[in-house]
């Protein structure tokens, strides 16, 4: 017998471990500075959440002040992602900590998913400290969790959902079922399509386990009345800021970029056929060779288990559909989105549904096993051990140090300026930047209302800088050319 006592301890330490690991991953790997356009558009709208505005005035000279996913719309400038996240990482803006949000989200995501090992399987056993576990190792847990991505957040309100859920079975009362619709409703204005992928699977587990039909239907009313309110924040942004509550700001950016196929979807087009047979396979293989960064195609070998074994219970089940249910939603978007830690991005919100799985399959593996010999009972757990130590000693540190180096980005022109004392205000001109990246760092540094003590611009040519000194003269000008800082030559004298 387990105590549960020990393993409540030993999963809050698991959490614990999180925490720290995700601060020191955005401390030492990303170096606090986002490293892609989207953690570039999520933390601008953040800034802007902070000070207590919907969006911000386009700036004079726009162009001076670049970046591909912050948009410049009617007068108005705001970041082109839904604004569940912005939201959320605001809290930690306001208090000079954004890179603890996600940190603190991770710690949360890993005690409920052992959570959920503990409620959906009796007797639990070591379930949940082994969940906990493999949460912990999944490298992609580590990178999205350490970013400023919105994933981590996506994942930690569908996590809360599937709680949620767990207790409104245990209980069938109003509340589970409010407090589950409100977080599908923050999962859905974080990212929609995950949301709806994950909301699927719930409405059908209700609909097939739920009791009499009168009963499901007044249960989902409640998971509804929970969810709308909370759905309703984005309308009623976009209403704000662009005066259409199904604007879709990811239009301004690429005109393609939308759901469904047709010769207008995606760069080149989209079809059934690029689902099935392009993005489909890149996404398995990735997940397949990445959830846990074990050799090969091992990441997957446990999640069936349950089901071959025919011990899946109606949980298992629920973790298989909400699987499916996100491969199936995401099979209508266009963009295969890239993968972190070896984990494709799109099917991060499944993480609890692997590991459940997984975990389950290991403990059914070990229990077949002593059936034939008691001795053979650690052969899974064994096994997982040395995976996981392959994936720390061979799979991981080439992908750090890949991150780390991520689109070149560095916080090196911050640091150059941050040496150089610069009697405050001033206004530091680059004039090389060939890329978006170059000025991912300076452009978070600037503050979404241009008035940070150090202001970076971009500057074009000779006459775009003069502009620029012309519109802020009250500051001293510098030039950023790499990491050497000189002084603006003297302006001539106007004629």
């Amino acid at each position: 017998m387990t105590s549960p006592k020990l393993i409540r301890g030993a999963t809050a330490a698991l959490s614990l471990i999180a925490f720290v690991a995700v601060l020191v991953f955005a401390a030492q790997i990303a170096r606090h500075v986002p490293h892609s356009e989207d953690e570039v558009a999520y933390l601008f709208q953040a800034q802007v959440f902070a000070q207590n505005r919907l969006s911000v005035p386009t700036p004079p000279l726009a162009t001076a002040f670049w970046s591909p996913f912050v948009l410049d719309y009617h007068g108005q400038r705001f970041g082109k992602y839904p604004i569940g996240w912005p939201l959320l990482l605001s809290l930690g803006v306001r208090v000079g900590q954004p890179w603890l949000v996600n940190a603190l989200l991770a710690a949360l995501t890993l005690a409920g998913i052992a959570w959920l090992a503990q409620a959906c399987y009796r007797p639990a056993g070591w379930l949940p400290l082994l969940a906990g576990g493999l949460v912990l190792a999944a490298p992609g847990f580590l990178f999205l969790s350490g970013s400023l991505l919105s994933h981590a957040a996506s994942l930690a309100w569908v996590t809360l959902a599937l709680i949620g859920l767990v207790k409104l079975a245990q209980t069938r009362r109003p509340l589970p079922a409010l407090f589950t619709g409100a977080a599908l409703g923050a999962a859905f204005i974080t990212r929609p399509l995950a949301a709806v992928g994950v909301g699927l699977a719930l409405a059908l587990f209700v609909l097939a386990q739920f009791g009499r039909q009168r009963q499901k239907m007044r249960l989902i009313g409640w998971l509804l009345l929970g969810g709308l309110p909370v759905v309703g924040l984005s309308p009623l942004y976009w209403w704000a800021v662009a005066g259409n509550p199904l604007f879709n700001a990811y239009l301004l950016v690429w005109p393609y970029d939308r759901l469904g196929f047709g010769p207008d979807v995606g760069p080149l087009g989209f079809t059934l056929r690029d689902a099935l047979f392009i993005n489909l396979p890149l996404k398995l293989t990735a997940l397949a060779t990445g959830l846990f960064g074990w050799p090969g195609w091992t990441n997957l070998v446990f999640v069936p288990v349950p089901f071959l074994a025919r011990r899946a219970n109606r949980w298992d089940v629920l973790w298989l559909g909400l699987i499916l249910s996100l491969i199936g939603v995401h099979l209508f978007y266009w963009a295969y989105g890239g993968s972190d830690g070896g984990f494709p991005r799109y099917y991060y919100d499944a993480l609890p549904a692997l590991v459940l799985l997984t975990a389950r399959g290991i403990t059914i593996c070990a229990d077949l096993l002593a059936r034939w010999r008691s001795g053979w009972r650690w052969l899974p757990l064994a096994a997982v051990i040395i995976f996981a130590a392959t994936n720390l000693g061979w799979n991981l540190p080439p992908l750090l140090a890949e991150q780390r180096a991520k689109y070149g980005i560095s916080p090196a022109p911050l640091e150059a300026v941050a040496a150089a004392n610069l009697p405050q205000p001033a206004l530091i001109l680059m004039p090389h930047v060939t890329s978006w990246s170059d000025f991912a760092a300076p452009f978070v540094a600037n503050g979404p209302m241009l008035d940070s003590p150090l202001l970076f611009a971009i500057a074009e040519n000779d006459a775009y800088a003069q502009k620029l000194r012309a519109l802020f003269p009250d500051r001293s000008c510098w030039l950023l050319d790499g990491a050497t800082l000189t002084p603006c030559p003297t302006l001539s004298p106007e004629k």
